[in-house]
């Protein structure tokens, strides 16, 4: 029970990613408390929240009074090049992905200074990695990224951490979305330093550790979680 008497919060935690945290954290003694648009279909607290929203960010923190835990998970991919990529879908990218950690960062801070909690950003081994046909989505992650430090530096005197997990090919539906079959999907497997994709799992893990007391004296640190992809080349 290495969250017995905390609680957290985790955006985008309905499903993928986001979901297999919230288990893991549920599972080790945390109470959760979820920012999504869609209900999860597990038990436990949940507030309709856009991330990209101000107000509903600011109207659902009205209502938490304790938090020592906050998980950024929330995200989307746009693929496209730059001289194809729309305004609506580059708005989209980055008020989901930057806007919406940097928001949601900033109504919680004044509860973790409190309880001298923690922060984990979910951002991408594309934030480090460059992805050629998704300069938005890298971009947004790698935006991530610098604020995780900035946060992390600014906050460590007073108690604060903030760390940020990088995963890489972990099978979501995110993931799934961009392969039309199974077999393409084993095929980019197979160009995996370790010749396979992670699950969900292997970043839950991560994030419990990262959340809890074991990882008391590291902040402002990036965890890649990608079998050695983004040391090995530009992302296919």
């Amino acid at each position: 029970m290495e969250l017995k008497g905390k609680t957290a919060l985790i955006t985008g935690g309905s499903n993928g990613i986001g979901k297999a945290i919230a288990k893991a954290f549920l599972e080790e003694g945390a109470q959760v408390i979820i920012f999504d648009i869609q209900k999860p279909d597990f038990q436990t607290a949940f507030f309709k929240v856009d991330v990209t929203d101000n107000k509903q960010i600011e109207k659902a923190f009205a209502e938490i009074k304790r938090l020592d835990i906050l998980v950024n998970n929330a995200g989307v991919y746009e693929p496209g090049f730059v001289e194809n990529t729309t305004p609506e879908q580059l708005d989209k990218v980055i008020d989901t992905n930057f806007k919406g950690t940097y928001l949601v960062s900033k109504y919680a801070l004044p509860l973790l200074k409190e309880s001298k909690g923690n922060i984990i950003n979910i951002a991408s081994a594309l934030g480090v990695n460059p992805e050629n046909e998704s300069p938005a989505y890298c971009s947004s992650k790698a935006a991530v990224i610098m604020l995780t430090k900035c946060i992390a530096q600014a906050n460590a005197a007073k108690g604060i951490r903030a760390n940020a997990i990088l995963p890489g090919p972990i099978d979501t539906p995110l993931l799934r979305k961009s392969f039309k079959t199974q077999k393409e999907l084993n095929e980019y497997a197979k160009t995996n330093p370790m010749k396979k994709i992670g699950s969900t799992e292997d970043v839950a893990r991560v994030a419990v550790f990262l959340a809890s007391d074991k990882s008391h004296f590291i902040t402002a640190s990036t965890y890649e979680i990608d079998g050695g992809e983004s040391s090995s080349r530009i992302s296919p």
